[in-house]
């Protein structure tokens, strides 16, 4: 296993969009070979690896340690760990692919959402950066893009507005609840056919900044009832609901093994 640290502009975010660090994990054997590799993009990649590196919250994945110990269990893969704004509100708007107005919620200001433009960032620049410079499989069969909470709903715009990037998906305790209705309005312009694998879990007794544990639930009954309209078949979703699970990495640390498992089958 190698990781490597880079920092790399956002350059179709607009000018003054500074850069977003990028951890990228290679495999135990990449460098002793000429395989090529499926890919996975993480958000809040600050959390991936080193519990030094979090900018907040209780630990990180602590991955490099999990690797080290399990790889055996694990499925081959590079993994791209994008880090967020060291801002709390920077990173919710950096991830949000939705508007939300002020007076839409009470008690929480505007958002002006720039996750389209952050997506598109990540597949018309950053994808074709990994590209070149990693032994990736390249097709959309082989990509797959993960999130948590604000990350969750970036992750799931990104995977069904770029059918032609990616097929897997891994979203765990999605902020669905600010953007409801545009979360509504979004999958009724989409298909769902290109997705192979979905992993998505949610906690009883998670609360966020501005979500409810029942916002919680009820957000991951709707990303589900319309994965169930576009008619993605059961056998490829795993769904699961942890009982007592809060809205933290503490959790999250526990499921992340899981879901990459998921949607990288062995």
């Amino acid at each position: 296993m190698e990781i490597k640290e880079y920092q790399l502009p956002l350059s179709l975010m607009g000018s003054g969009s500074g850069s977003c660090t990028v951890r990228i994990m290679t495999p135990d054997g990449y460098q002793q070979t000429d395989k090529r590799y499926p890919v996975l993009y993480m958000n809040d990649g600050q959390d991936a690896f080193f519990d030094k590196d979090i900018l907040w919250g209780d630990c990180s994945m602590d991955f490099a340690q999990y690797y080290q110990d399990y790889k055996g269990y694990l499925p081959e893969f590079i993994l791209v760990a994008l880090c967020c704004p060291k801002d709390r509100a920077e990173r919710t708007e950096l991830y949000t692919p939705f508007v939300l107005k002020d007076g839409e919620r009470p008690g929480v200001k505007g958002i002006a959402g720039k996750g389209k433009a952050y997506a598109e960032w990540m597949v018309r620049s950053l994808k074709p950066w990994v590209d070149a410079n990693y032994r990736t499989r390249r097709e959309a069969d082989a990509t797959a893009i993960l999130g948590y909470s604000t990350g969750g709903i970036l992750a799931v715009y990104a995977a069904f507005a770029y059918p032609d990037v990616f097929s897997r998906l891994a979203a765990l305790s999605s902020s669905v609840a600010l953007w409801k209705q545009n979360v509504i309005d979004f999958f009724q312009t989409v298909d769902a056919v290109h997705l192979q694998r979905i992993y998505m879990d949610v906690g009883t007794n998670e609360f966020g900044r501005f979500t409810t544990k029942e916002e919680f639930l009820q957000g991951a009954d709707l990303l589900y009832t319309k994965y169930m309209v576009l008619q993605i078949p059961k056998e490829k979703i795993k769904y699961n609901i942890y009982p007592e699970a809060r809205h933290s990495q503490l959790f999250w640390k526990q499921r992340f093994p899981d879901a990459i498992r998921w949607i990288f089958p062995r």
